[in-house]
């Protein structure tokens, strides 16, 4: 079952707009297509074979990042902006109905890539890293993609 993005998948993406940081005041986030990267998740779905964030990442050219969120939408900024920790953030083209999500990776609080979810649509929830298995899955009938969510070691010390 290969999807438009198979076929067409591998044309470069437009590059989004870098340097937003929660911390340092950069103020606007340009959301993407990204075609490449629609396409490395689709050909895990394809495949039936499982592989690591990082592996299906790297694959689409998406470099330098620690954590990959993901939301469905309609999501508002304020939800994306305390989650990520990014607060006054103003988020740009953001998807609609023709999406199945949003798809953001960050590298030590900054936002490097933010990519509309068209298909195949992801499960996430909370963050994932490279290391986070991508796996074909189904929910009631319908194939999508489960990724592994990342686990945070709090130690507190007595």
């Amino acid at each position: 079952m290969a999807s438009r993005f198979v076929r067409t998948g591998f044309a470069l993406a437009v590059a989004a707009a870098l340097g937003v940081s929660g911390c340092s005041g950069a103020t606007s986030v340009s959301v993407v297509d990204d075609p490449q990267l629609e396409a490395e998740f689709e050909s895990v779905l394809v495949s039936g074979q499982s592989r690591t964030l990082g592996e299906v990442a790297a694959a689409a050219g998406v470099e330098s990042w620690d954590r990959m969120y993901y939301f469905r939408v309609p999501v508002l900024m304020s939800e994306l902006n305390r989650v990520m920790h990014t607060p006054g953030v103003t988020w740009r083209n953001m998807p609609g109905s023709d999406a199945e999500g949003l798809i953001v990776f960050v590298s030590e609080g900054q936002i490097v890539r933010a990519v509309a979810d068209r298909e195949p649509p992801l499960y996430l929830s909370g963050f994932a890293t490279s290391d986070s298995y991508v796996t074909p899955d189904e929910l009631a009938g319908m194939p999508r993609l489960a990724v592994e969510t990342a686990v945070t070691i709090l130690v507190l010390g007595f």
